[in-house]
This record gives structure tokens, sequence and C-alpha cells, in this order.
């Protein structure tokens, strides 16, 4: 039997774990055995093969702590992992050596422990049930804005007015020097200050076709023109008012939008669509609430490590998204006026609410005894997978999320989910005890446990603090509708 370690530890404020490890006179005698022979395979020695050379003749060559220095790094990692197993302890993620010494051999080490969570008295968390209210009124101004995002630009028989788009030829001269000579030029008739010089959009309100007008403007003092101060003569010929014209909203206009029968079936599924947004808004804001009173009944322990995974986590979320419009993280912060490093220490408070945030909501489904069945996973995984635009695509789904990371990640969603139920329950009121509740006891929670789409105070529920099965998925998405709602039209784009 191997002579045991010698090992003393002691817990830091910051959640991390000192360690200190010293061989015993027997380990250390094994330890330069060793190392002894792998310096005799590599060095030549004078009067002996590779590898032959005796223990003693090695080491008087060699010397102690030379021959000990050969071999700390490869026992160092030996050892630490039987200390681990002798103190029953799971580290977070590497530990840090802090002191080497080899008279007696002594690894002193900084161990980052799992981040923990105790729940406080998370039955009394209370809090008001979200409430959703659609009115007509509501419908009415989506259909106003869908009307106005499909507005048209036609020709009209009447004096130009400001919102206009009008169609001159045009001679300008400040001087002696000609600064426009245009025809069949097109104006938008902003007004104000607005226009390609104060007081010229204004100068053809009233005008109709075939109108002709001389008008006289003044660039101001502090114009970068080489003109300003100086007073420029304009005449100018209309030759058509065009004014935008909107659809109206009736039941043509509803077909126009996707496949409804009328205005009726048009105004029905705006209704719905406008129930479906606010509830989730409203579900969103309650669940961030109750995770927010969870965390603050609740007290946590974490290593400095644990931030900066969330940081690289959030991080990694930014750059999925930005990459979907074209940019790299780092052009899209230099156009924020920030660096990565910057921007990582600004998400510091964020992520450490997050943390918390998910540690309290892993503890509470520990707590409630939530678990998820191979089932769930399974028809969650087809859920998703079923929403893909072709059975190629819905191939690639499946292999990925069947994958053992695949697979983990979508049960972490689905048990945050479950857990976000359960909450929802105790906080509207009083709730059923769960029969596998485990009352709030507290205990550590480990990376694997943590759910993936929990929300965190400052955050709504659905957003995901990991990527959900769906990102990791790449986007597979909701299945497309065949109709489009009001909302979501694309407006006309304008130009001058």
């Amino acid at each position: 039997m191997a002579e045991p370690l010698i090992i003393s530890t002691s817990k830091s404020a910051d959640h991390q774990l000192d360690m200190t490890i010293q061989l015993g006179p027997e380990r250390t005698e094994e330890a330069l055995h060793r190392a002894a022979r792998q310096v005799s395979q590599r060095a030549k020695i004078r009067g002996f093969r590779p590898g032959k050379a005796p223990y003693a003749t090695v080491l008087r060559m060699f010397g102690r702590d030379a021959l000990l220095s050969q071999i700390m790094e490869e026992i160092g990692d030996e050892i630490y992992k039987e200390a681990l197993e002798v103190e029953h302890i799971e580290p977070y993620g590497r530990a840090d050596l802090e002191d080497l010494k080899t008279d007696p051999v002594t690894f002193k080490l900084v161990v980052p422990l799992q981040p923990e969570a105790h729940l406080g008295d998370y039955r009394s968390i209370r809090v008001a049930a979200p409430e959703v209210n659609v009115t007509d009124a509501d419908v009415d101004a989506v259909l106003e804005r869908a009307a106005d995002q499909r507005k048209t630009v036609q020709a009209v028989e009447r004096a130009a007015a400001l919102g206009d788009t009008v169609i001159v030829d045009i001679h300008g001269a400040a001087g002696d020097d000609t600064i426009m000579d245009n025809q069949d030029w097109e104006v938008a008739l902003e007004g104000g200050v607005s226009g390609w010089l104060p007081g010229f959009d204004d100068a053809f309100v009233g005008m109709v076709a075939g109108d002709e007008r001389t008008f006289t403007l003044k660039y101001p003092e502090d114009s970068a023109s080489r003109y300003r101060g100086q007073e420029a003569t304009f005449h100018a010929t209309l030759k058509e008012v065009r004014a935008k014209a909107r659809p109206a909203i009736d039941d043509e206009f509803a077909r126009s939008l996707g496949d409804y029968a009328d205005l009726a079936a048009l105004r029905a599924e705006t209704l719905e669509e406008i129930t479906r947004q606010r509830t989730t808004e409203a579900e969103d804001d309650f669940n961030g609430k109750a995770v927010e009173a969870l965390v603050e009944g609740a007290t946590f322990g974490y290593p400095a490590a644990a931030v900066d995974d969330m940081i690289h986590e959030m991080l990694g979320e930014l750059e999925a998204r930005v990459s979907r419009v074209g940019y790299n993280l780092q052009d899209f912060l230099r156009l924020q006026g920030m660096t990565v490093e910057g921007y990582h220490e600004e998400l510091r408070p964020t992520a450490e609410r997050r943390l918390k945030g998910r540690l309290a909501l892993a503890e509470f489904a520990n707590a409630e005894g939530i678990t998820v069945t191979p089932e769930e996973g399974q028809a969650e995984m087809d859920r998703i997978a079923g929403a893909a635009a072709d059975e190629g695509r819905a191939t690639s789904i499946r292999q990925t999320l069947g994958s053992e990371s695949g697979q983990r990640l979508i049960n972490r969603d689905l048990r945050a989910q479950k857990a976000l139920v359960r909450l929802h329950e105790i906080a509207v009121g009083p709730a059923p005890e769960s029969a596998e509740a485990g009352g709030a006891e507290s205990r550590a929670v480990g990376r694997a446990e943590a759910p993936a789409a929990e929300p965190v105070a400052g955050e709504t529920a659905r957003s995901p603090a990991l990527p959900g099965p769906e990102e990791l998925a790449e986007s597979a998405g909701k299945k497309k509708r065949p109709k489009k709602n009001p909302s979501e039209q694309e407006s006309t784009p304008s130009s001058r």
C-alpha cells in the first residue's frame, strides 16, 4: 500500500481552497528513482548504456534537486488527483500552483471550488400573477402601422405640400457661379432645416405642375459651403407632384398581407399574435422577478473563474448574434468605441448577476426534485428538428443534438423550464408540496447541473444563460407561417 500523502487544506474567502500536499520519505524516494530512470535513458553516462546506469550513480552525477525537478510536473498531476480523491473534493477548474519545494517535496495549490447556492425560504416568495390585456385599439394600432409601411408614391394633381416629392428642372447661381443645373430632379420636401438649404424645400410648397418660380436663399454663416453668408438665386419649373398614398384598411388590404379571407380574419389573427407576444413578455417579466426574489433570499459562493467563464459565455453569445449580420466581434465592438478587453470588464456585473440566477434556479430544481426523462429529451429534439426547413437540415440537427453535449444541453434547458413552472406555482400563492421536495437544504451546484435558459435579475426568462438547443442546432428556428402578421411587414424605403 502506497505511503499516504500529508494533506492540509484551508478555505479562503474567495471560494477557493488552499491545499498543501507533502510527500513522505517513501514517496519521495520512489519519485527520485523514477526520475533517475528517465534521466539515464536520455543522458549519456560514461560506461553505461542508456537506461542502465545505477540509481546511485545518477543521483551522484545530477543531484537530488535536479532529479526531482525533472519529475515534478509529471508526478504533480498524479499527486493532485490522488489528493482530490482522498479529500473528496470536486474542483471547479484547474488549480494554480502557488509554491513548490523539494525538501521535503511539497506542493502548495490554490483550488477553485464548485459554485454553491444556499437557498432561503423560497416557499414564501410571492410575485403578482401576470396580466395580459389586448383591446381593439391595440389591433387598430398594428394595422395602422402596417398600412403606413405599405404606402406607395404616385402622381397627384394638386399643389405641392411638405411630405410630398416633386420633380423639377432647376438652375441655381451664387453670384457668377452656377451651383446647380438639374433636369428632372427629384426633391423630397421635408421642410425646415432638413432640406438641401434652409428654406429650399419650403420654396416649392403651393406650386402645381407647370408652375415656375424664382426664389433667393442665403447660405448660413456657419455653413461648410464656400458660399456661406452669400445669397443664391434659383429658378425652378415644377413638372410633377408625387404623394404617398396609404392603402385603405379593408378586405383587399387584408388579402394583400397573406392568406386572409377578409379583414375580420386578419384582425382575429392579429389579436392572437399580440396576445401571444404580450403573454410571453408578461411571463418573462414574472419569471425574472421570481428568480430575482430567489436570488435575494439566497447566499452564494463561487470562485472568480466562474464569473470569468460566464463573461466568456456572454461574449460568445454576442459574437454569434453579430456574425449573423456580417460582423466579427472585434469590428462590432470597435464601432461602439470599445475593445474586447474593455467590454469583458463591462460585462462583469451582469455576468455575476446571471451566475447567481443560474445557481439559484439550479439549486431550486434540486430542492424540488425536478428531473428530465429521456422521453422528454427525445420529444424536445424531435420538436427542434421538426422545425427545420428540409430533411437534410433535420438530419444535421438530430446529429448535433443527439451527441452527448447536445443531450446535456437539451436536458438542462428543459430542467430550467420545468423549474420556472414550479417557481411560478409557488410565487403566485399556496402550492402543494413537491412529492420529491427536499425542502430548502443547500448543496453545491456543479456546472453539469446548471440549467441553460434561466432568467436572472435584470434579464427576461427567455434570455438564455447558455445557448439553447435551438441555437446549438444553428437557428433551426420556428416554423414559417404561411401568413405574415401586419407588424412584420417591411416598410417601403424612401429616398430623397
